[in-house]
């Protein structure tokens, strides 16, 4: 094979495409050289003109700059071939489109292609070769990024979370989050979206990346359709560079909010390394999140997710019962929190009977201490509750994410049995996991937790004994913020997690680190 041969992605796609210089000696070269690295690039779907239409269906958009560029290295013409997933790629130059779903064949003078995806995860492969030397040719692969939900161990860029300022408004809980953030903390009008505090359960933020480019993208749940915070992605985060995105449609239930929808920091399990993590719901008797949502973030395939049981639990979220903090001297980085019952039961058998408990006598109906020791049917019912999914669904997070114990901090917890739900199960101590990360760059990630008012004096957090028990158990790396969540959210049947969402940076390119995860496709 001829030097000419070797040089052919550097002729055809310009000297970007060479990773070397090739040996004038060799006879029998790598075969791999007449291929070009990969180019990657991000899908079109968010609206750079704040024109209301998708970009990738809005052909001429001014401001346009999500199509990734492929830099043609010959002088004269060259036939351009398309193939693969042509239905959600293009290919423009000098403004118009050459290649498409309909043209997959064109003749070019050289010159800079733009490179447009309409789809997730597309691959296809773009064919070039020389008019007047058809033996001079070479193929380079397309491939568009996969979404990708963020976890806990990504930096936080922003917090937001409702307010309210008037009578009985929510702002201690406001304040936690403003005074530990400042300007990384954004409060959103509670009387703007129809009192709807849940915004955690309305919206997912996910990113798109490529070598040159990052897009957003906020999934919007399915369950406001009409009202509450169902605009809240658009007004406050559709721009470009922003895609606001809807899976699924129809009627909701609680497994559609996202509350319901959490991902782990990267792990290995069984030798396979999952760079970003794992995608996990819950199921209420076999339903889980909305099957279209399910089945798209299933073909996205680098976070390969996986179920547990939900079906003990009123509102049916994961956040109730499990979540991640970072933990550096952790062996993996991180520390799984895990609610137990059991440990409930040893912690309250620690505490003076006697001990007043002002919030609970209003909320739950225990005025101390000792009423909840004594309430048999509690602990029966607890005690049910743990062996039946706690446990189980404990033994399905070990499996699915390679843990083992010294990754886990179990975290006491007790739920009581509500007959609003039929006996479903909410949290009776406020739920400690169910708590916000927020690493903002200060060198010490802001934990978030709802205070459990396990004291008599309301005011005084530094009295109340399973504040010091829980901060016991956790990372001392951590700046821990016990947030009164009480009225308006714990009563509601939420906690501090539900109650606010995040959006965070993106910290791994998927291009290098993940591709063992989509070979073979």
């Amino acid at each position: 094979m001829s030097l000419r041969s070797l040089l052919v992605p550097c002729v055809l796609f310009g000297l970007a495409a060479c990773t070397g210089k090739p040996d004038a000696d060799v006879v029998t070269p790598d075969p791999d050289a007449l291929s070009a690295d990969p180019l990657y690039g991000v899908p079109n779907v968010d609206d750079d003109d704040q024109n209301g239409e998708v970009d990738w269906d809005d052909a001429g958009v001014d401001g346009e700059n999500d199509r990734a560029l492929l830099e043609l290295g010959a002088d004269g013409p060259v036939e351009l071939t398309l193939a693969g997933d042509v239905d959600v790629v293009r290919i423009w130059r000098d403004g118009d489109i050459v290649l498409d779903a309909g043209v997959t064949t064109a003749t070019v003078d050289g010159g800079t292609l733009e490179v447009e995806f309409g789809g997730f995860l597309a691959q296809a492969t773009l064919t070039v070769t020389l008019v007047d030397d058809p033996d001079v040719t070479a193929t380079r692969a397309l491939t568009s990024a996969p979404l990708i939900l963020n976890n806990h161990m990504q930096s936080a860029e922003l917090v937001v979370a409702m307010s309210y300022t008037g009578r009985s408004g929510n702002e201690a809980f406001v304040a936690g989050f403003s005074d530990a953030l400042g300007e990384s903390f954004t409060p959103i009008d509670l009387r703007d979206y129809q009192n709807d505090v849940w915004v955690q359960d309305e919206l997912e933020f996910a990113t798109l990346n490529s070598p040159d480019h990052r897009m957003d993208v906020v999934i919007d749940s399915i369950r406001s359709t009409r009202g509450g915070l169902d605009d809240v992605p658009e007004d406050l985060f559709e721009a470009p560079d922003t895609a606001v995105h809807t899976w699924g449609s129809g009627r909701a239930t609680s497994q559609d909010s996202f509350g319901n929808l959490e991902v782990s920091p990267p792990v290995t399990v069984g030798g396979v390394e999952y760079p970003f993590g794992r995608i996990y719901w819950g199921t209420y008797r076999g339903k889980g999140v909305t099957e279209e949502l399910a089945e798209f973030l299933e073909d996205q395939r680098v976070q390969d997710p996986f179920q547990v049981d939900n079906s003990w639990l009123c509102v049916g979220h994961v956040d109730e019962f499990s979540s991640f903090v970072p933990d550096p001297t952790a062996p993996k980085g991180f520390r799984f929190l895990y609610a137990d019952t059991r440990l409930g039961r040893t912690f309250l058998e620690g505490v003076s009977p006697e001990t007043s408990l002002p919030r609970y006598r209003t909320g739950h109906g225990y005025a101390t201490v000792g009423d909840m020791l004594d309430d048999a049917a509690l602990w029966s019912a607890n005690a049910d509750m743990q062996a039946d999914y706690l446990d189980p669904n404990l033994a399905i997070f070990k499996a699915e994410l390679g843990l083992d114990d010294a990754d886990i901090v179990l975290v006491p917890g007790l739920f009581e049995e509500n007959e609003l739900c039929g006996g479903d199960a909410l949290a009776l101590i406020p739920a400690t996991v169910n708590l916000v990360v927020a690493d903002i760059g200060t060198g010490t990630p802001q934990i978030f937790l709802p205070d459990p008012f396990l004291r008599a004096d309301e005011d005084d957090q530094a009295s109340d004994p399973f504040i010091a028990a829980v901060s016991a158990l956790l990372p001392t790396s951590l700046d821990l913020h016990w947030l009164d969540d009480w009225d308006w959210y714990h009563l509601a049947w939420g906690e501090v997690h539900c109650g606010s969402n995040t959006q965070r940076t993106p910290v791994r390119d998927w291009w290098t680190d993940a591709m063992h995860l989509l070979e073979g496709e």
